[in-house]
């Protein structure tokens, strides 16, 4: 083996490379049946051999095309079953002894995925789903260019033209591609001549700064010199080597894990708990205007610990998980990084904002036996990672989320069975007295607080603080920017709606988001700094070196984006952000998804029905998923525009499925909403029914009841009011028999609470008829 400027590529390999593998890459793997993936012609000749009547003089791009428009469903099963790995070479695990950053393919099996399953020290993250990884050691991002048969949503493309095509058709991906591909030397493994568009396109890609540290490998038999010389001339470096040599090269970077040096080392110290020593301080008055709490707050004598910690502390030390649950801005993340620092615990304690199915079987696999208490600040995406962990007798969760986050991801067995949840929305006096005691002198409020039961923790803090309201405080930041400049009103927004989707601002984005408007990065830093006392520099987990990220002051400002911002404002940013931002640079995209397309903020945004249509079809254009759908129906149907909601909705259950249960769900309050206002009539009795049955469908197959006892419950209490007859009577039981089973001692969740109450009232008022 031969490998051009060795040190240099050796270094390379020690602090981070990127790799780009294609078909050559996946010799030593063979299929379920046992056979070896195919390669160049092969796979050609083996389509034609299944598919006896298709041209034979086609090559694999055309024919492929030829077959997926004849026989689609055949070519899929066919390719998935094809490149679904069932063995391969134990020396492909030899990649997790170097040190590769992102790992693009053009091939579509499953084989990395394969090799990297449940390895303890690296994970594939899928960037295409999850976003890029941000300062995650153990993390390699891993993005497919021809498709996946792991991702049924991905279309399989086969040839270089294609890729090439893909790209012009959507030149944000494209350039985004670019930039991750010039942040680290690269790696061609497993290419050939024949694959000569392709690599020129990505050649072509790389800077001149990164073009001296690119290599590609070839086979030292079957590679002429002039394939080398072309080669050279896209400024490529040689290795000349088979994959098999080539992975028993990568052996000798075996370095052995040094031993533990306690009992309980954490072994991912950049998600341990810092000390009151290593953190850096902040006036207390930034946590009591809307900061996001950061460890100075945490670690501060003037942000009390409530009654509510208590109850975590014993549920904790009953050794149950614990889910700490309630409205915006009730002080959730506060408590999780209180009991974070101050509770005792024999054991490691990490915190991560969410986590991913496979960092979670990194984490259980390095972790081991070690007692560990875990603390996950997102719910609602790290549902499967948190389900799978649940079952690992040595790990504790704990978990803060909106309650309504937690009634859309309650799926999973654990959280039905094996988890205590505590609503902390509403203070008792002596919480509220607490709070008020610890508000500094400066900002306090000279006016006689009296408490109002069911007060929450942000109505105590704004009704005993000399500040404006959170709309005035809104509206007066957005009327100052305007002053200045109308590009920073879009910067403002647009950092609200990254914070509020569990994103945060990188520059990747900003320069994205304005395009033209800016030739180069120091015009965009100076509209940054004229936005410093709103939008501060971010260095939290998500932050990496090669870019800069910010994150806004004010979590108050950015949980109210969605109904306090001016509508033309926000539309003209959701408009940009969308068209102009690709989804692979948003960092977190994975929770950034769940919650970006949703119907409350795009209802504010667009008071015209054609206009909120036109950038739900832009964003589906984009992630054709039938959830984004599901929220264009809510939306339209908030519009009033029950027809085409109904159109769009039916759009989303064939894409679904009809066991979709969260958009079925949404199906029944559209037909409800649609009905209930309208002048009565037996067919809209009989509609209203037949909503009433779905969401009674949905509450028996569904293991989410809350979120469909909820809905079910809302709708009988307006049938009441229409009706008041034996059927409505009927549904209000219905309704009280689901909440009570979901109100229990140990699961106290605030809304089921209030809505059991309000359809006790109306079964009381229904007795005296």
């Amino acid at each position: 083996m031969k490998i051009e400027s060795k040190s240099t590529f050796e270094r390379c390999l020690r602090e981070g490379i990127n790799i780009f593998t294609g078909a050559g890459f996946s010799l030593l793997a063979k299929d379920k049946q046992g056979r070896l993936l195919p390669i160049g012609d092969d796979l050609r000749n083996e389509l034609l051999e299944e598919f006896p009547t298709a041209p034979k003089t086609l090559q694999l791009p055309q024919l492929c095309t030829f077959l997926s428009r004849s026989r689609k469903d055949d070519l899929d099963r066919y390719i998935k079953a094809r490149f679904n790995v069932g063995d391969f070479s134990d020396k492909y695990r030899y990649l997790e002894f170097i040190n590769p950053r992102f790992i693009f393919t053009t091939n579509v099996d499953n084989l990395l995925e394969s090799v990297f399953r449940g390895n303890p020290n690296k994970y594939l993250n899928n960037a295409r789903l999850n976003g890029a990884s941000i300062k995650d050691k153990s993390a390699i991002d891993y993005i497919y260019l021809h498709g996946s048969i792991s991702d049924d949503e991905s279309p399989l493309i086969f040839g270089d033209l294609d890729i090439a095509s893909a790209f012009s058709n959507d030149p944000t991906r494209w350039n985004y591609f670019k930039s991750l591909m010039n942040r680290h030397p690269t790696l061609f493994w497993g290419y050939a001549l024949r694959d000569a568009g392709t690599l020129q396109v990505f050649a072509d890609a790389i800077d001149d700064n990164n073009k001296r540290n690119s290599w590609i490998i070839v086979h030292p038999e079957y590679t002429s010199d002039d394939e080398i010389q072309y080669y050279k001339s896209l400024d490529l470096k040689i290795i000349s080597s088979d994959t098999e040599q080539f992975l028993e090269y990568l052996k000798k970077f075996e370095s052995v894990s040094p031993a533990d040096k306690e009992a309980h080392e954490n072994p991912f110290p950049e998600y341990a708990i810092p000390s009151h020593s290593d953190i850096e301080h902040r006036a207390i008055q930034d946590f009591y205007l809307g900061a996001t709490p950061t460890w100075s707050d945490i670690y501060s004598p003037r942000v009390a610990k409530l009654r509510f910690y208590s109850s975590v502390e014993e549920q904790a030390n009953r050794g149950k998980n614990v889910l700490i649950t309630g409205g915006p801005a009730t002080g959730k993340t506060t408590l999780l990084m209180q009991f974070a620092a101050f509770h005792n615990f024999n054991g490691i304690k990490i915190l991560l904002s969410d986590i991913s199915t496979a960092k979670a079987q990194t984490i259980a696999t390095k972790l081991s036996d070690t007692p560990t208490l875990l603390f996950v600040d997102n719910l609602q995406t790290s549902i499967e990672a948190l389900n799978h962990l649940s079952q690992k007798k040595n790990i504790q969760l704990i978990i803060a989320e909106r309650d309504y986050a937690y009634l859309s991801a309650s799926s999973a067995n654990f959280l039905r069975k094996d988890i205590e949840i505590i609503d902390i929305t509403a203070l008792d006096e002596k919480d509220a007295q607490a709070v008020i005691n610890n508000i500094p002198v400066d900002i306090k409020s000279r006016r006689r607080y009296k408490f109002r039961d069911g007060d929450s923790l942000f109505e105590i803090i704004e009704r005993n603080c000399r500040t404006p309201s959170i709309k005035e405080r809104f509206h007066n930041v957005i009327d100052g920017l305007r002053k200045k400049d109308e590009q920073l009103v879009q910067l403002f927004l647009l950092s609200c709606y990254l914070h509020t989707c569990r994103s945060i601002t990188s520059m990747d984005v900003i320069y994205s988001y304005f395009g033209k408007s800016y030739n180069d990065y120091r015009e965009l830093y100076d509209l940054i700094a004229i936005l410093s006392s709103s939008l501060s520099e971010y260095v939290g987990e998500f932050a990496e070196e090669k870019q800069d990220y910010f994150s806004i002051r004010s979590n108050l400002l950015a949980d109210h984006i969605s109904t306090i911002a001016p509508s033309e404002d926000l539309a003209t940013m959701l408009i940009n952000f969308h068209n102009n931002v690709p989804r692979f640079c948003v960092p977190n995209f994975d929770s950034f998804k769940r919650r970006a397309y949703d119907a409350r903020i795009f209802e504010r945004a667009f008071p015209k029905v054609e206009d909120g249509e036109a950038i739900y079809d832009v964003i589906y254009r984009k992630h054709n998923s039938p959830f984004n759908l599901q929220q264009k129906a809510l939306y339209l149907s908030r519009r009033k525009d029950h027809q085409r909601a109904f159109e769009v909705i039916d759009e989303a259950i064939s894409k679904g499925g009809s066991r979709n249960w969260s958009i079925k769900n949404s199906y029944a309050i559209i037909k409800f909403k649609a009905n209930i206002e309208r002048k009565d009539s037996p067919d809209v009795q009989k509609a209203l029914d037949e909503s009433m049955e779905a969401l009674e469908q949905c509450h028996s197959a569904d293991v989410r009841k809350a979120f469909h006892a909820m809905s079910f419950a809302d709708q009988s209490l307006r049938y009441w009011k229409k009706y008041r007859d034996k059927v409505a009577v009927s549904y209000l039981e219905k309704s009280r028999d689901w909440l009570s089973e979901e109100a229990d001692e140990d699961n106290r969740i605030g809304n089921v609470s209030r809505l059991l109450s309000h359809v006790k009232r109306a079964l009381a008022s229904a007795k005296k008829r």
